[in-house]
């Protein structure tokens, strides 16, 4: 079965004992939702994030993948890796996952309740990386010779993250419903 067929909420046929074959309305398009929160997320990275001004004559604007990128060339393993994991992966793994458990056959076992406290612990550590934008701004701007401020690649992760954040909240409740809880 092609991404298409999984994706599309039309043909549950497939999938009559998850989620899916059981959800009708608004509901059923939540694995599209979350294929078009996980575009939005990947366009984010792209899109200047911040902008910062140095000595009122010098302007740098930074992507979050382009400041990945710096990390990863002034050889910050620590921090790079971690940014990128925090950025990156787990906000995507978080939104795969969605999906999966949306479509799992699993309806009725309790499997899905102890597989969604999991997609929970990982939606715990995946808001770190809007801290971590939140302490890069403050550091900026703390020293007085840099200016800095949000661009719309961060508006737009901002929104990404809330929207994962709301679709996780929603399979949760779909969860309890269709799963004995």
């Amino acid at each position: 079965m092609g991404l298409w067929a999984y994706l599309w909420p039309m043909d549950l046929k497939a999938h009559q004992n998850s989620i899916a074959g059981r959800v009708r309305g608004a509901d059923s398009w939540l694995a599209v939702a979350a294929l078009a929160v996980a575009i939005l997320h990947l366009v984010s990275l792209f899109l200047p994030a911040m902008q910062i001004e140095r000595l009122l004559f010098f302007k740098d604007t930074m992507s979050i993948w382009s400041t990945i990128a710096v990390l990863f060339k002034r050889g910050e393993w620590l921090i790079g890796p971690l940014l990128a994991l925090f950025t990156i992966v787990f906000p995507l793994l978080k939104l795969g996952a969605i999906v999966h458990l949306f479509y799992s056959p699993v309806l009725g076992q309790g499997v899905l309740h102890h597989r969604l406290s999991r997609l929970e612990a990982l939606g715990r550590w995946s808001m770190l990386d809007v801290m971590v934008a939140a302490l890069l701004i403050v550091s900026i701007t703390a020293t007085k010779l840099a200016d800095a401020r949000f661009m719309p690649g961060m508006y737009l992760f901002s929104v990404a993250v809330v929207a994962t954040l709301l679709l996780s909240r929603r399979l949760g409740v779909l969860v309890k419903k269709f799963d004995g809880g």
